[in-house]
């Protein structure tokens, strides 16, 4: 029985201005659709595929689609380093996953049913723009390339999206090992989409020396089985090697099964290349694994898991050290910090211990200044000076996944926590800084390049608040992670002369603005809106006239670059 194949083509793909059928394979298809003409694909086309930020110089938005098994994946032309001519076009299927590469840029899903019986009966071409069309079956190994082991990233960090039109960050996992700092993310495609709506995703790599060089590295937990689907964990070092839990979310994908279900972990020598133990270590689905200074590890559960906190010395028996945490949910950070132990646990929840004895922890959720500024499921990591680096993703419009960003946390004396941004990573652009006198509201405006509303970033030092809102009368707020209209409170170092820094960013491979904000040094901010927007220069907001009169718009104020 043969699952596997693949297939090389030479297309002439110039001036494609219709739809039009390729070849076909068996139950694979093959055509250049134009995007954005059928309805029933509107919102694929727009978002889930997101070739239409991929057009031609004339507007069209030409693809090249497989299809199989109700999966689709697809290469917009205008992603090509050259636009028309002879493409190699490559369509695999391998250990259940369907891949297409044109000219080296690849798109792909995975199946979430067993490897089926293909039953070719050849190459179908329905086009002479087919040239050649080789099939080999079973599928050739490496047959869309081999990824190197380190190849350094060329472009900022901070609201870093990995190579590939709809590709994006999602949950990561920050870890020190040696003298690098690594990071983990799931790598998502279809903003949770993939795989029959599973998210099909797998756990991606970066890692640094020094926060400023940054290296991209094979992924460290590939999808290899048709019914796997990886859940976040944490690295974590066991034996003198670099270790990576991650969870089995096994039940999404098939329903008492009898398949491993659970938190396991890989691990690597040489801290770029893993290998999985598969062995099953807890019952939580994002377990979150941290080696204890004195010898011996901490798991903090999360769903699909007992509740609680728990010790071990060797990763097989745990014992429960403290089940009366405030709260449970996704992806637990637990660090320790001058003496305070804190908890952040998934999108919104944050707790703090005194100690970290057993039900000490303290819920500080629902707290103004909760280190929540924005960002998705947040991990924070020791750096070297005794430093805290906080890392998340911030929410695509789309939904699910998006682009990394960075923060530096800054300690209180009485034990809270503010964030800063991080010196050494430098944004895409060169932010902007406002000077404010003592007790002067900030508000500053962006206007969208088109239809929609502006946006307003203020800040105001009498009640210690600052907030992103749209410019209309019924934006209602929301929770900062959904970075749309929300809030923040308790800010601090706003109380004599202080300065907000401010970075606008379109991307274009969202088509999206993102809106990043540091407020006195101590608190950050950030959201995102689609389309591209710009800070509009001595034009006050809509309702402007509703409050005090005594607002000052940021570009009235002392700009200091």
């Amino acid at each position: 029985m043969e699952t596997s194949f693949t297939i090389a083509f030479k297309i002439d793909l110039s001036s494609m201005s219709a739809d039009e059928p390729l070849c076909e394979a068996g139950p694979m298809r093959l055509s250049v659709r134009m995007a954005g003409k059928a309805d029933t694909l509107a919102k694929y086309d727009k978002y889930l595929g997101n070739y239409l930020n991929f057009p031609m110089p004339d507007g069209s938005c030409p693809v090249v689609e497989a299809t199989m098994a109700g999966l689709r994946v697809g290469i917009p032309l205008g992603l090509l380093a050259r636009h028309g001519g002879l493409c190699d076009v490559v369509v695999n299927l391998a250990d259940s996953r369907f891949s297409i590469s044109v000219d080296g840029n690849v798109d792909e899903d995975m199946l979430s049913v067993p490897p089926f019986e293909i039953g070719f009966t050849g190459v179908k071409t329905l086009s002479s723009r087919v040239e050649s069309a080789k099939m080999s079956v079973p599928a050739v190994p490496d047959a869309l390339g081999n990824v190197p082991d380190s190849r350094p990233i060329g472009r900022s960090i901070q609201y870093w999206t990995p190579n590939g039109h709809n590709a994006w960050v999602g949950d990561v996992a920050p870890g020190v090992f040696g003298d690098r700092l690594h990071v983990f993310y799931l790598f998502d495609r279809r903003h949770h989409a993939s795989k029959q709506g599973t998210g099909g995703h797998c756990f991606a790599h970066l890692s640094s020396r020094d926060l400023v060089h940054w290296e991209e590295h094979p992924l460290a937990v590939p999808l290899d089985e048709w019914w796997t689907s990886i859940g976040t964990g944490t690295p974590f070092g066991k034996d003198g090697r670099l270790c990576l839990a991650y969870g089995l979310h096994t039940d999404r994908i098939v329903k008492d099964g009898g398949l491993p279900i659970g938190g396991t972990y890989a691990v690597s020598d040489d801290g770029i290349h893993f290998s999985k133990t598969m062995r099953m270590v807890t019952d939580a689905q994002n377990p979150s694994i941290y080696n204890r200074p004195g010898g011996g590890y901490e798991l903090v559960t999360s769903y699909g898991g007992t509740k609680g906190l728990f010790r071990s010395a060797d990763l097989e028996s745990w014992t429960l050290h403290d089940g009366d945490l405030p709260f449970r949910g996704d992806c637990p950070s637990l660090f320790d910090w001058h003496g305070r132990r804190y908890l952040l646990q998934g999108f919104s929840s944050m707790a703090c211990s005194l100690d970290g004895t057993p039900g000490s922890f303290c819920d500080w959720s629902d707290e103004p200044d909760a280190a929540y500024d924005g960002l998705c499921v947040p991990m924070v990591v020791p750096w070297k000076d005794d430093r805290r680096l906080y890392v998340g993703w911030l929410r695509h419009p789309a939904g699910w996944g998006g682009w990394l960003a960075f923060r530096e946390l800054v300690a209180h004396p009485d034990g809270r926590l503010g964030m800063k941004w991080v010196p050494e990573i430098k944004p895409p652009v060169r932010p902007r800084t406002f000077r404010m006198e003592a007790g002067e509201a900030f508000v500053c405006k962006f206007v969208r390049d088109g239809e929609g509303p502006a946006l307003i970033l203020s800040v105001d030092p009498r009640t210690r608040e600052a907030s992103f809102r749209d410019d209309r009368p019924d934006a209602v707020f929301d929770l900062p992670w959904k970075a749309d209209n929300f809030k923040i409170g308790g800010l601090r170092g706003v109380d004599g002369t202080y300065e907000v820094n401010v970075l606008v960013w379109h991307d274009r491979k969202a088509d999206a603005t993102i809106f990043d904000a540091e407020i006195g040094g101590m608190r950050t901010m950030i959201c995102r809106r689609e389309g591209k927007f710009s800070i509009c220069a001595k034009a006050a907001p809509a309702w402007h006239a509703k409050s005090s009169g005594k607002e000052p718009l940021a570009n009235d104020y002392r700009d200091a670059t």
